[in-house]
């Protein structure tokens, strides 16, 4: 029987600290080096999951590729009866065999210096990003040292035609999980503004004890959209904050937007897979996880393409 595949995204992402590049591959080694084994890179969140690297890879000459794996302890998995005589059958739960546990999700990267290649599958960039500083701090690094931020890098033609035609709306897109970051961290107008959102949110699940409140952030949606009252009839003042705005969703290193969609004044649309660098590949199911080492090679492949174009410094 042939291998079942399924596509996964592969995007193009930034390290940076105080506006510079940042050498994000340092610290994975540093912090590798002092958590040797998977046990030690566990890190708890305070919804109760736990995310770990799961393997771990280093290439003098690539970088180093992390595969990680989020699992809640104790967590039960639904179940069904094969072939059930009756009308309806009423699932129920089993928790995993004695010894082991569900996983819960998975993301993959390859890190060479400041650049970064990320391809999620149950881990969003976000809580990737937020993983990996725990652990530096799990690893008592300085903390000036181990600060950083990482953003997508936006194509170039793609910023001149927003530029040269303006724009008529802007429909942001994300979960609540995402905006949901520190005040003092709420750099830019988008992430105060999100931010708001996600306070608003904090204060409806506090009224109920029993949500578990990290995994509904990550579940619920978050859409807000900009849109011009008479698009090129609306006054200057207003397209040109637009425009602003949307120069800020492609450029903000602070964004906690993950999908957007920018429609300009001759009325095409930009949407991230347009404007920020990202491949899909083919990658191989077995037993129902993903190939770790296949989604790798496209990354290696990937970034050796990125490399080749002249992409990797503009």
């Amino acid at each position: 029987m042939a291998t079942r595949t399924t596509t996964k995204k592969v995007y193009y992402l930034r390290a940076r600290a105080n506006q510079q590049p940042k050498n994000l591959q340092t610290l994975v080694e540093t912090a590798r080096s002092n958590k040797p084994t998977v046990a030690d890179t566990e890190v708890t969140f305070g919804g109760g999951d736990i995310v770990r690297i799961q393997h771990y890879r280093q290439n003098s000459g690539h970088g180093v590729y992390l595969h990680l794996t989020r699992y809640v302890p104790g967590e039960k998995a639904p179940t069904l009866q094969p072939k059930a005589v009756a009308a309806e059958d009423n699932e129920g739960t089993q928790p995993a065999p004695t010894g082991k546990e569900f996983k819960d999700g998975d993301c993959y990267l390859l890190i060479q210096q400041h650049h970064v290649l990320f391809c999620s599958h149950g881990i969003h960039v976000a809580k990737a990003i937020q993983y990996l500083a725990m652990l530096f701090k799990k690893c008592d690094m300085d903390q000036s040292g181990r600060e950083f931020d990482v953003s997508p890098v936006s194509n170039l033609d793609k910023v001149k035609l927003l530029q040269e035609h303006g724009v008529r709306s802007i429909l942001l897109s994300t979960n609540a999980f995402d905006i949901s970051l520190p005040e003092a961290e709420r750099g830019s107008w988008i992430s105060r503004t999100f931010g708001k959102l996600s306070d608003e949110f904090n204060a409806l699940m506090e009224k109920d004890d029993s949500i578990a409140d990290q995994k509904i952030k990550e579940d619920l949606l978050v859409n807000v959209e900009l849109r011009l009252n008479g698009n090129t009839r609306a006054a200057q003042d207003t397209q040109d904050f637009i425009e602003d705005v949307a120069e800020s969703v492609l450029s903000d290193t602070d964004s906690p937007i993950s999908e957007f969609a920018i429609v300009t004044q001759s009325g095409e649309t930009v949407k991230p897979g347009s404007i920020r660098l990202q491949k899909g590949f083919r990658v191989p199911v077995i037993d129902g996880a993903l190939s770790h080492i296949s989604i790798w090679d496209s990354m290696e492949s990937y970034y050796t393409e990125l490399r080749q174009g002249n992409i990797l410094e503009q």
